[in-house]
């Protein structure tokens, strides 16, 4: 018997031992679920502790009359990967493959990842179109380069190479006659802290120690902040629709809280609709040409990334935008949140951030049966 199941969408997640069920983006599977059921793809929801080669099986959880079902599923059409632990995915990626070979089919992923930030950075700034727009960006290497950096900038960002939600990141500040050096940032816990070192010599060596257990990237510290003095930058969701095409699902804007360094929601952030916002900050004409140009840049970093990892499914990409109005480039997510557009209360740009991966995974799998059994392949491993 095959194991395939006809219109099921596998929502690979992490483990979350304190929800319920104990899972990670259990709302945004369960609106996968609601949504899904309209058009007769199912979703199930699952982590890699779940898959089972040698049981034929997975253990995951599907959203069913209000409630998540747990129970033994077969090898679902798609996989959609929302883990966010490179390790977990690739170990998990080799029992798909096993229970896939066992049937003598090949795995149809939603999409592929990208890998680390210094990667990514890398790639776009060798394009043309996209490197002016790149902030001067180095991966972390000592204590010596970071000083030669302070010494040349006097204020740095740095940022962890996988980190997410702004966990880990640290603003530096080289004060009173390069002697004094203020760190502020935010701990594993996203907990906002600061230190003060008297001797540039003790704070370096205390930031080697942390930036040692992970690679870490380093930045001028880029000022980008509202007339108010609120941190904020602009997520622009690129996903895939159902013909396989690229189209701008909506701009949000996310704004920290007054004095903080990033605008993240999970560090307290709101969020805000981005024309008006932006109005606000640049006027209206300005604002236009603003939104416009991030437009055309998205569209050119998806392809240009498409081109350089392989098959991509959605992006978030977001950027700062100084007082001088200068459109900077910051992050690029292949597994982006959307909670920024149901916080905007803009009801079509919400459900569009959940509708679109089902309308590409129904592409998706039509893809693959055209092309039969072969087809339509990606992988669940970072491409470098």
């Amino acid at each position: 018997m095959s194991l395939v199941v006809p219109g099921t969408l596998g929502v690979l997640v992490s483990r979350n031992q304190t929800a319920v069920p104990p899972i990670t983006e259990a709302d945004f599977c369960r609106r996968l679920s609601l949504l899904g059921r309209r058009s007769g793809l199912r979703v199930l929801a699952f982590t890699a502790e779940g898959v089972s080669p040698e049981n034929h099986s997975i253990r995951g959880y599907a959203y069913r009359n209000g409630v998540w079902a747990s129970g033994r599923f077969p090898l679902p059409d798609i996989v959609y990967n929302r883990c966010f632990h490179v390790h977990e995915s690739q170990h998990v990626g080799h029992k798909l493959k096993d229970m896939a070979k066992q049937k003598s089919r090949k795995l149809l992923y939603w999409s592929r990842n990208l890998p680390g930030k210094w990667q990514v950075y890398r790639a776009l700034h060798a394009v043309d179109e996209v490197r002016p727009f790149v902030p001067p960006t180095v991966p972390y290497r000592d204590t010596g380069q970071l000083a030669e950096w302070l010494r040349r900038h006097s204020r740095l960002f740095m940022k962890p190479q996988a980190g997410t939600h702004g966990k880990g990141t640290l603003y530096l500040h080289l004060a009173e006659g390069e002697r004094r050096l203020l760190v502020r940032g935010r701990d594993s816990r996203n907990r906002p802290f600061r230190r003060l070192f008297s001797e540039l010599d003790a704070g370096l060596t205390w930031i080697n120690g942390i930036a040692h257990k992970r690679a870490y990237i380093v930045q001028p510290y880029l000022k980008l902040t509202s007339q108010s003095g609120h941190p904020f930058d602009v997520r622009a969701l690129l996903q895939k629709d159902g013909h396989g095409l690229w189209c701008l699902t909506g701009f949000a804007v996310r704004e920290g809280r007054k004095g903080t360094l990033t605008s993240n929601l999970h560090g307290g952030g709101k969020a805000h609709p981005a024309e008006l916002y932006l109005r606000e900050q640049f006027g209206v004409d300005s604002t236009r040409l603003i939104m416009e140009q991030m437009l055309k840049l998205s569209l050119t970093i998806t392809g240009a990334l498409e081109e350089r990892y392989g098959r991509l499914g959605e992006l978030g990409i977001d950027y700062g935008i100084d007082r001088d109005g200068n459109i900077w480039l910051l992050e690029v997510n292949s597994r982006p949140g959307r909670a920024s557009f149901f916080q905007i209360r803009e009801p079509e740009c919400a459900f569009r951030s959940i509708n679109r991966p089902l309308e590409y995974a129904r592409y998706l799998m039509t893809q693959s049966k055209a092309t039969g059994p072969q087809g339509a392949g990606a992988s669940l491993e970072h491409t470098v």
